[in-house]
């Protein structure tokens, strides 16, 4: 396994464990913001599904489909299974050729390396799960991101033997 695909084996993992964990919240985090006018939690967590619909498209032509706006832990367990679904097609373009892959937003036609785009999926998430855990902490409630990162993914690892 290269680095990358372990990367996003990691991301796929703490995606679904952050998800199970802000269920334990009351449902109001999800209107919580960093300060006014900032995106709330639950619009950095839609927004976690939409940018693997975009990274989907920017890897396989694919259009996106309609993201649900996640507003209550109903919503955020429905997700979860879409968003796990789009970090498993990103998993498996890992194994593909390094590539130049070539899509269009809205400056228009850009190529890239199917690696700079899969870097940019973990990098993105990353910075998004950190906005997510200091939004809930700035309002009383812990989401403690140690027990998500790689270390406690290589534990869980090593103890179901994958």
């Amino acid at each position: 396994m290269n680095a990358i695909e372990f990367a996003l084996k990691h991301m796929a993992w703490s995606n679904q464990e952050i998800f199970k964990a802000i269920e334990e919240f009351p449902e109001d985090i999800y209107g919580l913001r960093a300060a006014e006018k900032e995106w709330p939690v639950g619009r950095l967590l839609t927004h976690l599904i939409g940018a693997g619909e975009w990274f989907r498209y920017c890897l396989t032509g694919q259009k996106w489909e309609e993201v649900v706006s996640i507003r209550s832990h109903e919503v955020l367990r429905s997700q979860a299974k879409h968003l796990a679904d789009l970090d498993a097609l990103l998993i498996n373009q890992a194994s593909l050729p390094d590539e130049s892959v070539t899509f269009k937003d809205e400056t228009g036609p850009k190529t890239v390396t199917r690696s700079l785009i899969l870097a940019q999926t973990v990098n993105h998430t990353a910075e998004h799960k950190g906005q997510i855990a200091a939004i809930l902490k700035a309002h009383g409630h812990h989401l403690d991101l140690d027990k998500y990162d790689v270390w406690s993914y290589q534990s869980f690892l090593n103890k179901n033997d994958f």
